[in-house]
């Protein structure tokens, strides 16, 4: 079940989310979180969140990156279908190299 702020759910009529488009870097380019990881986080995923944090702040997510890490990890984020191996993948390296903006 999705811990998601009332309202937050798209309706059962309306039509599919659009997966998240990736960019993955460039060899040798770190990975940004304005290029490549908000990119991750659809609007309805930021929608969702909002009543703990902003999934489209640099910041925020940084503050929490551990603990979306492991919703990734254990597919229960975003609640409506997990990441591709290649997007948590992605994060985790993000991550790794320091939360860059």
């Amino acid at each position: 079940m999705c811990e998601a702020k009332p309202g937050s759910r798209a309706s059962a009529l309306a039509p599919p989310a659009r997966p998240a488009r990736v960019r993955l870097p460039a060899p040798g380019e770190p990975v940004g979180f304005a290029d490549h990881v908000k990119p991750l986080f659809r609007e309805v995923d930021r929608k969702s969140m909002s009543f703990a944090f902003d999934l489209w702040s640099r910041e925020d997510v940084a503050q929490h990156a551990d603990a979306i890490l492991h919703r990734l990890r254990q597919g229960t984020m975003p609640c409506d279908g997990a990441w591709s191996a290649e997007q948590v993948d992605l994060f985790a390296r993000w991550i790794t190299e320091g939360t860059a903006p």
